[in-house]
């Protein structure tokens, strides 16, 4: 009996005790949002509006609403977001699809993105989605240095790991 009463009272406490760290963890992985007040929109006629535009260090997202106010019918068209760096440094780009969108049809949009550092966001219209080259630490380094160097910094790495 005595066995059986710790057993419960063992069970009471993992269980009390797993709820207290689900909610500690969840305040502290809560995600602080900031306002991005920096964003540009280049397209004035299919006209953008942005509700709100939130980032953290690692994500944040936009939301807004885009009205077709050119008096044509559009087939296809992509909402294309820019997102920038607080140094100006371009950082990706994100795209919505605006399908068979209709005269004086106003549609919500809602992009999320994984950018880090995050400051400045620059919103257009486009016809088709086209990448630009993102500005990489290894773009500045020749293949054939990167062929040399990965090996050698691997052996060292196990050189140091292994006893």
């Amino acid at each position: 009996m005595a066995t059986l009463k710790k057993f419960w009272i063992y069970f009471l406490m993992f269980i009390v005790s797993f709820i207290i760290i689900t909610i500690l963890t969840n305040l502290a992985m809560r995600d602080n949002y900031k306002d991005i007040t920096d964003y540009e929109i280049l397209s004035s006629s299919p006209e953008i509006r942005v509700n709100e535009c939130k980032a953290e260090y690692s994500h944040g997202y936009i939301t807004g609403t885009v009205t077709n106010n050119t008096g044509k019918h559009f087939p296809l068209k992509y909402l294309q977001v820019d997102l920038y760096n607080k140094d100006g440094i371009y950082l990706g780009t994100e795209y919505k699809e605006l399908k068979y969108f209709n005269v004086d049809e106003t549609i919500n949009f809602d992009i999320n993105y994984s950018y880090n550092d995050t400051s400045k966001v620059v919103l257009d219209i486009t016809d088709e989605m086209t990448k630009k080259e993102k500005i990489n630490f290894f773009n500045s380094i020749d293949d054939d240095q990167l062929k040399i160097a990965l090996p050698i910094a691997g052996i060292l790495v196990f050189y140091t790991i292994l006893p």
